[in-house]
């Protein structure tokens, strides 16, 4: 049901609980890769070469904890921490939600436009306005794969009832 929210059963909060710490730890891994290069020096080059495919990582655009730039950026980590919200209060409340895609849309409309505006030269928000934009897309992003997992973990169960 399009926006409505849905109680979820045990076996989809486990689920979602599962993929809430997987998002939780990639996230870690973003943050803990400046520490990492500073005091295990390979490792955190290694967990930069893995974010490399799903952020530019152009450390001027990184937020810097005091130990080197994030290994993503901060409309990725936005996003990623957006998701990682939306996914732990779906554990939370075990329910899940499905919006109308009109607030997917809305959502995502900021960080569009400004990564657009830089696409063709124009000046870019900051890294805090960044962040800030992006933190709703995520989290809608998050609501979006809680209702997935939920419905895949529910019609898993309704085709092997023994389980």
């Amino acid at each position: 049901m399009e926006g409505v929210a849905t109680r979820v059963d045990s076996r989809a909060r486990m689920w979602l609980l599962a993929t809430a710490f997987a998002a939780a730890s990639f996230l870690a891994g973003a943050v803990l890769a400046p520490l990492a290069a500073g005091r295990l020096g390979g490792a955190g080059s290694l967990l930069r070469l893995l974010y490399r495919p799903v952020c530019h990582q152009i450390p001027s655009r990184c937020f810097d904890l005091g130990w080197g730039p994030l290994a993503v950026c901060a409309r990725c980590t936005g996003l990623y921490l957006g998701a990682t919200a939306a996914l732990f209060a779906a554990v939370i409340t075990a329910r899940t939600f499905r919006p109308r895609w009109p607030w997917l849309v809305a959502a995502a409309a900021p960080s569009v436009i400004d990564f657009g505006f830089g696409l063709v030269g124009l000046p870019s928000l900051g890294n805090w306005p960044r962040f800030a934009l992006a933190l709703p897309f995520g989290a809608l992003c998050g609501v979006y794969l809680a209702d997935a997992i939920a419905d895949i973990a529910s019609r898993d169960r309704s085709r092997n009832p023994l389980q």
